[in-house]
């Protein structure tokens, strides 16, 4: 007599064309075995997701860095972006004080400002590791090759802080 309680976690539905895999279920792959989706094969040497914890979202940042040696200095920063996408973020944080002004660095992709991208570093009660950030909200599509500019301004005299810059773009 057939137990009528059993419940495979592994199964076909009835027509066979779909497999489900229920709580508790798991496909395995042996060394040598694929498996194909979409005409696009994942084996063991393509496939290792085991404990990821990144989102989608976060998977498709990427995060480009550029360190200016002496953001007293007015000067014009350059930043390549080998890939397609759209910058979200952009931070700074300081090496030192800010020394008698506050230091603006302003993006801008060709000759067209990033809307909503500029970052202020202000003087006042400013020390090493102040973080800064803006948020663009247009103007800020880029794509893959493209430079991004960095003008910098203000700071005063004396060389200091250096101030290390991270963009994020989203693909």
């Amino acid at each position: 007599m057939t137990d009528a309680t059993y419940q495979p976690k592994v199964y076909r539905k009835q027509g066979g064309d779909e497999l489900v895999v229920a709580s508790g279920g798991a496909i395995t792959v042996e060394s040598g075995g694929s498996l194909t989706v979409a005409g696009v094969t994942v084996d063991e040497t393509t496939l290792a997701m085991t404990g990821l914890t990144a989102s989608a979202v976060e998977l498709n940042e990427q995060v480009l860095t550029l360190d200016i040696a002496d953001g007293s200095a007015e000067a014009v920063y350059y930043l390549l972006s080998p890939h397609a996408g759209t910058i979200s973020k952009i931070w700074t944080v300081t090496d030192a004080a800010v020394g008698t002004a506050d230091i603006t660095v302003t993006a801008a992709i060709g000759a067209t400002p990033v809307t909503d991208g500029v970052v202020t570093i202000a003087t006042a009660a400013s020390a090493a590791g102040d973080i800064d950030s803006c948020s663009p909200s247009a103007a800020n599509v880029l794509t893959a090759g493209q430079a991004v500019n960095f003008t910098v301004t203000g700071g005063g005299s004396g060389g200091t802080p250096r101030i290390h810059l991270a963009m994020v773009v989203t693909r």
